[in-house]
């Protein structure tokens, strides 16, 4: 009994100093790493020229054209479009957003276009009814989009996206006319809008 009583009064600080050593590994660890912050862009109403990068690629989609004798297709310029980078650290050449004027293609309202580089062919990966509000930044290479619906009955409603493996998904309704969702209505308003949303795909 004395030698297993000698035993433990020897290993116990043993344990409690490996105990102790891990969890200021821990503690190291934590403080270590860098907690995210997510940067929000505010979309504002201004429409900057075209950058030559993209003209090609939304001409070779067929969103517009550089042709003069075409008629069939509105003409490359920031009159009918803007353009928004949706992966902040990736160029124009890996993916964009274009946003069109309402009146383009029989759409009484803006549409949002996500254009991506799938090994070298470009592809467009979502089409929506609405305008962009916001993009924010996340922990993927992929903004999260703030996209406002026109609702004849509620007004704009506001909807994040996440990307999600190959495009953009509805995720969350943050806004309703201007007013944000309250926390204890969101999986109400969830339920009522996301599965039944039909602005686009």
């Amino acid at each position: 009994m004395r030698s297993v009583s000698k035993l433990c009064f020897i290993l116990l600080p043993v344990i409690a100093g490996l105990s102790s050593c891990s969890e200021d590994a821990a503690d190291e660890e934590t403080t270590s790493e860098e907690v995210f912050k997510s940067e929000t862009t505010y979309v504002s109403d201004d429409y900057p020229v075209l950058s030559d990068e993209v003209i090609p690629i939304m001409e070779q989609l067929q969103i517009c054209t550089t042709n003069d004798t075409v008629l069939t297709m509105p003409p490359c310029s920031n009159d009918f479009f803007r353009i928004f980078d949706h992966r902040p650290t990736m160029d124009y050449d890996a993916g964009f957003i274009v946003e069109m004027i309402p009146g383009l293609y029989n759409a009484p309202v803006h549409q949002v276009v996500i254009i991506e580089n799938y090994f070298g062919k470009y592809q467009i990966v979502n089409q929506y009814l609405g305008h962009l509000i916001e993009l924010r930044t996340d922990q993927t290479t992929y903004s999260d989009l703030l996209i406002g619906y026109d609702d004849p009955d509620l007004g704009v409603v506001a909807i994040r996206h996440e990307w999600q493996g190959k495009k953009y998904e509805p995720v969350d309704v943050e806004e309703i006319n201007n007013h944000f969702v309250k926390p204890e209505m969101k999986d109400s308003i969830n339920n009522i809008f996301l599965p039944a949303f039909s602005a686009g795909h």
